[in-house]
């Protein structure tokens, strides 16, 4: 460890790796403070420190930490790369790609290095770019689940589910117990509207991690999807046990007691949501359609505009706000909402549109008519 053989100083680093690797990191931190009193000049001590103060979440001064051990050994590749997963994890992906760079400019062969700087691509929605640096991950080591777990992630996201499908078993195969890829597969089956082989997903993944939130939340989902809709209010029931701040899992027992005719407790069920994360605008929209179904359309048009004034982009919010208005008798408005959800997403709201039994009146009127038949005014 030192130079000068100093037996103190190496007792300490044994034992502050020691715990590093049993992932007792404030002791691990404790330890590495008192080195770099001691030896402040030793590039493995400040990353060493650097990496505890990652996995307790204190980006800014794990950063410090490695940049202090880059001074003192700039061509260190680990460095480097450990640093590129802090800012990763800080979110400031930008930086966390150019300290990645870094790392393959020293060694273009660093198959985690490529596997990372995909990782922070995927986080900025530069999906193309990160499929081709898993690519030269797994060309470098086949062997890296992650790399392909990651990979079936971007394949996902730009719409290649087969090609996602199969990154996710090559995982699978290489590492059949991380809860994670077995959810990530899940969700892409999900998407593909096959719920049963989701399901199988999602058990596997319970199996590995009885309390995984994703898989719990989103088996109610594709039960729900299945028609069954008690059995899914149990598996959010189940969520909410384990997890009573969940705003998603409130959201979604709203969903279900709405579908059961159990209005009041819908709404009861988003009130819960949204006291768990005031800016959840699926739930202020979802309120707000529940209320139309018990008349409180004045209630109803209330929480609808507030899910827009969170995200006036949701689209559904703004297709319930024509529909509010239609409930009210005003036409004109209705008929401008409905408009600009149909121009926003035709495939799911031009259907809806035509056969809601609750737009009767509505598809009466000329404009809404036309709107119809051309999808568009």
């Amino acid at each position: 460890m030192t130079n000068n053989g100093d037996l103190q100083l190496e007792l300490l680093y044994k034992e502050g790796a020691s715990y590093l690797e049993a992932q007792e990191f404030e002791a691990a931190l404790e330890k590495f403070d008192r080195l770099v009193e001691l030896a402040p000049h030793h590039p493995d001590v400040w990353a060493c420190r650097a990496i505890a103060l990652g996995h307790l979440k204190r980006y800014e001064e794990s950063l410090n930490s490695f940049d202090r051990a880059i001074e003192f050994s700039p061509d260190d590749e680990q460095m480097w790369l450990n640093r590129g997963i802090v800012l990763g994890d800080w979110g400031l992906h930008d930086k966390a790609i150019a300290s990645l760079k870094k790392v393959i400019e020293i060694n273009p062969n660093n198959y985690e290095a490529w596997g990372n700087r995909g990782n922070s691509l995927v986080a900025l929605g530069r999906n193309p770019e990160a499929i081709g640096c898993y690519d030269k991950a797994l060309k470098i080591n086949p062997n890296y689940y992650k790399g392909w777990g990651n990979r079936g992630m971007a394949l996902a996201n730009v719409g290649r589910t087969k090609a996602a499908i199969s990154s996710y078993e090559k995982a699978i195969e290489l590492q059949p117990d991380d809860p994670e890829v077995w959810f990530n597969k899940g969700c892409v089956f999900l998407a593909l509207e096959r719920y049963e082989e989701a399901l199988v997903d999602y058990e596997k993944a319970l199996e590995i991690q009885p309390k995984h939130l994703g898989a719990l939340s989103n088996r109610g989902i594709a039960i729900s999807k299945q028609g069954d809709n008690e059995r899914a209010l149990a598996c959010y029931e189940k969520v909410i046990e384990l997890y009573p701040k969940d705003t998603h899992a409130w959201n979604n027992r709203g969903l279900v007691l709405r579908r059961l005719g159990r209005i009041e407790e819908a709404i009861a069920s988003y009130d819960k949501s949204l006291e768990c994360d005031p800016n959840n605008f699926e739930s202020w929209d979802n309120r707000g359609y529940a209320f139309t179904k018990v008349g409180k359309l004045k209630e109803a048009m209330a929480s609808i505009e507030k899910s827009l004034k969170v995200k006036p982009t949701h689209v559904n919010g703004i297709y319930n706000k024509g529909y509010c208005y239609a409930l009210m008798g005003r036409e004109k408005l209705a008929i401008e909402f409905i408009a600009k959800a149909i121009k926003l997403n035709p495939k799911k709201y031009l259907p809806v549109a035509k056969t809601d039994p609750d737009l009767a009146k509505l598809r009466k009127n000329a404009k809404m008519r036309s709107l119809l038949l051309r999808g568009r005014l």
